[in-house]
């Protein structure tokens, strides 16, 4: 793999990454170096969403093209058929492979996750590959792959995972490929010989708020055997919902943040400014104290000062930030490796739906 000292800096500062390149075994070829670059396989988790070939030829693939293969390996193997082709040798015994059906991307989401937490704590750099997005739009509509796509993104962010998404530019139209795009924080492009790499930053193209996402519940039930992320949710909820306990484990004396003529700007927001400043009636929602202390810090802030100034776990933080994006509440902007999070009619110019135009 070839590529420039420039370019793999901003690949270092993505978390997801779209890889245009063809379904040839230079393809594939290319998906599985991108894989590997990214950190050592000795120190990577590797959680893998195929199609059409079976998780036996992706090792023996990833063999002959990389070598010694991730410290982790999972599947989830998007086809109901279970087929090993002849000759393959078995998948070592730590490998796990889950099966979907192709036509129902949002089931890769619950199991994928549950992956991501298990993996969180144990040291290595995580990637999940999607090969690939070309045949994934075989099986579903362009809107229900939107949003699945959208969904997944977040939930590699919200983990540090990296994301690195393949799909076929010879396949798709024009329009097709701009628009999903604005899901990914760069995207490479491969010469047809594989040896010649570039990257293109994506940051301020991307938008939380479209067509494909407005007017639909993002949330996924999730399992929460596995505790962590889980447990969170399922906390948070619980809180919500307790009346006079959430009131009572969030401190008897809160007080209630003065009113103003206009929304403070980041300079004027002390630098200890805690969740604690924010109203805490027990009738207060999490979207209201989201967008509270939004307003508290100029409509605009880091996701991560979200996550600090809230008792909220990251996934937690993404989890709510997403169905706010959904009701046209806030507008998520991604910058390197991070969110902006802006309050509906802080967003800048270059945060606004690519749609807006078509539909207006």
């Amino acid at each position: 793999m070839n590529i420039n000292t420039s370019d793999r800096r901003q690949l270092e500062q993505s978390s997801n990454v779209l890889l245009l390149a063809p379904l040839t075994p230079t393809g594939n070829r290319a998906c599985l170096e991108l894989l590997a670059a990214v950190e050592p396989p000795a120190r990577t988790n590797v959680a893998a969403v195929t199609y059409t070939p079976p998780p036996e030829t992706w090792v023996a693939n990833w063999r002959e093209h990389v070598g010694m293969l991730p410290a982790e390996l999972a599947f989830i193997h998007a086809n109901t058929v279970e087929t090993r082709p002849d000759g393959e040798d078995s998948l070592p015994e730590r490998v796990s492979v889950g099966r979907v059906d192709p036509n129902q991307p949002m089931d890769i989401i619950a199991p994928l996750s549950e992956q991501l937490t298990r993996w969180q704590d144990n040291g290595n750099q995580t990637v999940v590959s999607v090969q690939t997005l070309t045949v994934l739009l075989e099986y579903v509509d362009f809107d229900t792959a939107f949003r699945y796509l959208h969904i997944l993104t977040h939930r590699v962010g919200a983990v540090d995972a990296i994301g690195v998404y393949h799909m076929d530019p010879d396949v798709h139209d024009e329009k097709t490929i701009n628009t999903l795009e604005t899901l990914f924080d760069a995207v490479v492009e491969v010469s047809p010989d594989g040896e010649e790499w570039s990257v293109t930053e994506t940051y301020g193209d991307r938008t939380a708020t479209s067509d494909h996402t407005q007017n639909h519940d993002t949330d996924v039930e999730i399992d929460d055997t596995d505790g962590g992320v889980f447990d969170a949710i399922r906390d948070s909820l619980s809180s919500l919902f307790s009346g006079g306990d959430a009131a009572a484990s969030n401190g008897e004396n809160s007080t209630q943040r003065p009113t103003t003529d206009g929304p403070a700007s980041p300079s004027d927001s002390p630098a200890g400014n805690a969740v604690d400043d924010v109203p805490n009636d027990a009738m207060l929602t999490d979207e209201d104290r989201i967008r509270e202390l939004l307003t508290s810090y100029g409509g605009r802030m880091k996701q991560t000062d979200v996550t600090e100034e809230t008792d909220w776990s990251k996934s937690t933080v993404s989890r709510k930030l997403s169905k706010m994006e959904d009701k046209g509440l806030i507008t998520r902007v991604q910058v390197g490796r991070g969110n902006l999070v802006f309050l509906s009619g802080y967003e800048p110019e270059t945060a606004k739906s690519p749609f807006e135009t078509e539909s207006s």
